[in-house]
Order: C-alpha cells, then sequence, then structure tokens
C-alpha cells in the first residue's frame, strides 16, 4: 500500500508540526498476517520539510527516511504479553479490525525530526547582526553589574 500527502494534507501536517513546508510526504506499507490475528506491518515513510534554523530562524531543508516495523495486537492483553517478552519492539493494538496506518507514519515523522534544526555552518555560539540594526536596550541591571565590578 503506497500514500502520498495531498496538499491540503500536507498543509495540516505542517500546521501539527509546527513546519515552515512540507515538500512531500509519502508512506508504503506492507501488512503480513500472523499467526492468532496477530499483523506485522513493515513500512518507510519519506519526506522533504522545512523548518526553521535555531541560530538565524532561515529555513533549513531536511530529507527524512525512516524505516520501521510494528506487531499489531488484537487485544490489550496480547499486547501486554508480547511487550513483556519482546520490549524493543514497537507495537499496538488494534480496534475492531481497524488501525490507522497514516497515524502511525505521523508518530515516527514526530520521532524523526531534527530537534534543532541548522543551516550548514551554523554553530549556535553567536548571531552575526547587521551593524546598521538599532543598539540594543541597555539592562537596567547593568547599573549594579558594573557597581560589583568597582568593588
Amino acid at each position: 500500500m503506497s500514500f502520498s500527502a495531498s496538499q491540503e494534507q500536507c498543509e495540516q501536517i505542517m500546521e501539527v508540526f509546527d513546519l515552515l513546508g512540507l515538500k512531500s510526504f509519502t508512506v508504503q506499507t506492507q501488512i503480513k498476517q500472523l499467526i492468532n490475528k496477530t499483523y506485522e506491518v513493515h513500512g518507510s515513510l519519506n519526506a522533504i520539510i522545512v523548518q526553521s534554523s535555531v541560530v538565524s530562524c532561515e529555513p533549513v531543508t531536511t530529507s527524512i527516511s525512516e524505516q520501521f516495523t510494528v506487531m499489531l495486537m488484537p487485544s490489550q492483553k496480547r499486547l501486554d504479553e508480547y511487550e513483556e517478552s519482546h520490549p524493543d519492539d514497537d507495537c499496538d493494538v488494534f480496534v475492531d479490525g481497524e488501525y490507522d496506518i497514516g497515524n502511525l507514519a505521523l508518530e515516527y515523522l514526530s520521532l524523526t525530526l531534527p530537534e534543532n534544526p541548522k543551516l550548514a555552518g551554523e554553530t549556535g555560539d553567536h548571531i552575526e547582526f547587521d551593524e546598521n540594526e538599532k543598539e540594543a536596550k541597555v539592562s537596567p541591571f547593568s547599573v549594579l553589574s558594573d557597581k560589583l565590578k568597582d568593588k
């Protein structure tokens, strides 16, 4: 199964994740039925996102490609049993024979978004300002700081 987000869906995703842009968002999945009404979902998501740099607030474009596998169980009891024996596996419960794969893909997108996006060369150590900008306001505490230095 393949899915590509429409422009309207991209706009909704941008709003949810506070993105400047979402140039593409595609998901491919394969679902395999195992024994006892258990399913294994193998998937991949690909996205091109635009975020604001944490240093300069300039747009930063990032390409994301993520593979995932999730085990789907028919009940919470079965899920709990599975998690005990497979603590590192991703797993979830489906309800009434249904599961929202789109929601799953958005969860994985949220896990892969860069936390501190920066442009190449930005270190975050300092920000250079235009010399023509207005002088920064003097802090009212600078007088106290100057007095402490004099002692």
